[in-house]
């Protein structure tokens, strides 16, 4: 689907720039790397795709919500860590997935429109109700 969900302006505006310049300088010339801030937001976009497609189909000819931009930064500034991420960068990693799991069960709806939900497999057949056979049911025979 390839849908971008944040820019580098994007993770400008919710971070601050030493703490950027900090996860992507991994050469230490004191400057921002755009690329690796880049594959970060690509990496997030990933995840946010597996979620959101299982529900809503694919989105890339539709705006991208507020909320899924605020989502791929979190996932991204989780992504720029290198070792351990700190407690509270975990946390807003922890809720955004959470978040997106909320999004493909339909808990939280991303648009003001119809879910077009993503069809299982045509011809596939779906059964209710409860199990018929059991390890139970086994040992009768």
């Amino acid at each position: 689907m390839s849908i971008v969900y944040a820019t580098l302006a994007d993770m400008q505006a919710r971070f601050r720039p030493e703490q950027l310049i900090q996860l992507s300088d991994w050469d230490g010339t004191g400057a921002l790397d755009q690329a690796r801030i880049e594959q970060a937001i690509a990496t997030a976009g990933t995840k946010i795709d597996g979620y959101v497609s299982a529900k809503y189909g694919d989105r890339s000819a539709l705006p991208v919500p507020p909320l899924l931009t605020a989502l791929a930064c979190d996932i991204a500034f989780y992504e720029l860590h290198r070792a351990t991420a700190p407690e509270g960068v975990e946390k807003k990693h922890k809720a955004a997935i959470d978040t997106l799991r909320d999004i493909a069960a339909g808990k939280v709806k991303i648009d003001e429109g119809d879910i077009t939900a993503v069809p299982a497999r045509p011809g596939a057949i779906h059964i209710a109700g409860t199990r018929r056979f059991s390890r139970a049911d086994l040992n009768k025979l």
